[in-house]
């Protein structure tokens, strides 16, 4: 398991410090639940503009080149 995880992510340095920041989130999210619930509609509403606007630059907007 250890050789198939390095291979995909690199070096063992690299799955140590990726479950370290994995532990560390999940200790600040535990402990700030309640701001994180408050931001949410928030981070929906940014990631809803976000999205609407990379696709606008694929798949043709709205249509207008028709």
């Amino acid at each position: 398991m250890w050789t198939r995880l390095t291979q995909r992510l690199g070096t063992p340095l690299t799955v140590v410090l990726i479950a370290g920041l994995a532990l560390i989130g999940g200790s600040l999210a535990a402990d700030h639940w309640e701001h994180i619930v408050g931001f949410a509609p928030f981070l929906l509403l940014a990631g809803c503009l976000v999205m609407h606007l990379f696709m606008h630059r694929h798949g043709g907007g709205h249509g207008h080149d028709r």
